[in-house]
């Protein structure tokens, strides 16, 4: 399958798929938090995730860069391991692009106000499991 096929196909999984896992590497070793996936955005190989400015992940992407994500469809069933380099960006042209409306749970103050953080996430390596097709994308 082409690659750009391949690339299609994880996109589509995982535009369905509301939540994942972050793994950040910290002081202690791995943290592992849920984070919400803006379906509507298309995958282009980054992830964007909204955060509070003071968060531990986002002091944790400071010192170590290295960022893998989970993703499951239990519909599918699928499976999609995303393993990046993040980066904190500063934008708020671009966190407005981004905002919609399910985020006002996390942030009051919307897109504009400087405690909320936009975190890029940029695939390296996507291994997916189920419905999809068992395939590692470099």
């Amino acid at each position: 399958m082409e690659k750009s096929q391949e690339f299609a196909d994880v996109a589509k999984t995982m535009a369905k798929i509301d939540v994942c896992m972050m793994q950040t590497v910290g002081e202690h070793g791995v943290n592992t938090r849920p984070m919400s996936n803006n379906g509507e955005v298309e995958y282009d190989g980054d992830n964007w995730f909204f955060a509070k400015s003071d968060s531990t992940k986002i002091a944790e992407l400071a010192e170590d860069d290295r960022v893998q994500l989970t993703f499951a469809d239990h519909d599918g069933p699928n499976f999609i391991s995303v393993w990046g380099t993040g980066a904190v960006v500063d934008d708020v042209e671009l966190k407005k692009k981004l905002w919609h409306e399910g985020l006002e749970q996390w942030f009051d103050n919307g897109p504009e106000h400087p405690e909320v953080a936009l975190i890029k996430v940029t695939a390296n390596k996507i291994q997916t499991w189920g419905d999809i097709g068992e395939r590692v994308i470099e």
